[in-house]
């Protein structure tokens, strides 16, 4: 029997007793009043017991339900964050660690979430929010880069891709127009540093996670590969046309997934010229470029883009003006 991702599992899926005359069903119940109350990882262990129980724990239903229990009863966010290595270690060993944030007070201690070898935290970058339970991170100075499940502690190591273009301690600022210096670093933020950018997206159509690479081979092309998470073969050119405005995307800033689409914010125009399209769009389950329209004025103060509630936000710097 197929089942409907946007609907509770059906009644037959994960009931053991006879069927119930109420019209609360048996298993609304188990999956609304139980199941939903589960940690992670123990909800993961039972996706084991059937195919239905697996079906059901990784429905749209399921998760959103899980997710909106497990925000209601944490009441206060959390921060995700690793630790730099000590002084005078060579190991390349980093921990990821989550603690609570209650009204502004220093938090009384942190959660050890996992630990990732041959990573090193110093040229570390990961994804601006987890996508459907899972954070990018990667190593900047190479082409190194890691799925993680931060409610399990599983994580995925991704097969070596292409190796980009890289920065050798040089400048990267750029002008905006009016002759005030941008937002970025002025030389590159370690050495070497690799002129690409990576986001992680979801296919809903096919529930596939997508890792998204957008990058500067060492003959000048500009190019994008696709990982489909699960999927043999490994990294493979996408499927849409890489536009020439690529060019412009912002080393190391990893892109902005909302609603099935991941978004790069591109480098500033040179000075004099007002940049309307500076938010460059893919579409992960299509897999084709496009572009968002912003007023000229606002373009040209944008400083990074964010995901706020499922909407696509764009941060300014009111200083640009005068």
């Amino acid at each position: 029997m197929a089942s409907n991702d946007s609907s509770p599992p059906d009644a037959k899926r994960l009931r053991r007793s006879p069927p119930s005359p109420s019209s609360s069903s048996p298993d609304h119940l188990l999956v609304d009043e139980i199941l939903t109350r589960l940690p992670i990882a123990a909800a993961v262990r039972l996706r084991a017991v059937s195919r239905d129980w697996n079906a059901a724990l990784t429905s749209d239903y399921f998760i959103l339900a899980h997710r909106a229990r497990a925000a209601a009863a944490r009441r206060h966010p959390e921060l995700l964050f690793f630790a730099p290595p000590e002084p005078r270690k060579t190991s390349s060993t980093t921990t990821f660690y989550a603690c609570s944030l209650r009204g502004g007070e220093a938090p009384a201690a942190a959660r050890e979430l996992l630990t990732i070898d041959c990573f090193s935290a110093k040229h570390a970058v990961t994804s601006p929010r987890p996508c459907r339970g899972l954070t990018l991170v990667s190593d900047g100075r190479e082409p190194r880069y890691h799925l993680l499940n931060l409610s399990t502690g599983d994580h995925v190591t991704l097969p070596p891709c292409q190796p980009a273009a890289e920065l050798h301690s040089e400048p990267i600022a750029r002008v905006l127009p009016g002759g005030i210096t941008s937002y970025l670093p002025s030389m590159s933020p370690w050495d070497p540093f690799e002129l690409s950018t990576t986001g992680l997206g979801f296919d809903a159509a096919t529930g596939e996670h997508k890792v998204v690479r957008l990058f500067k081979k060492r003959n000048g092309e500009h190019v994008c590969e696709v990982y489909t998470l699960g999927k043999p073969g490994g990294w493979r050119p996408c499927t849409g046309r890489v536009p020439a405005s690529a060019a412009n995307f912002l080393p190391g800033l990893p892109p902005v997934f909302v609603n099935g689409y991941l978004y790069w914010l591109l480098q500033p125009a040179a000075p004099g010229d007002w940049q309307i399209r500076r938010i460059l769009s893919f579409s992960v389950g299509a897999e084709q470029f496009g572009s968002v329209y912003m007023p000229p004025r606002l373009s040209s103060r944008m400083r990074h883009l964010t995901n706020l509630d499922g909407s696509l936000c764009a941060v300014f710097d009111n200083r640009v003006e005068g």
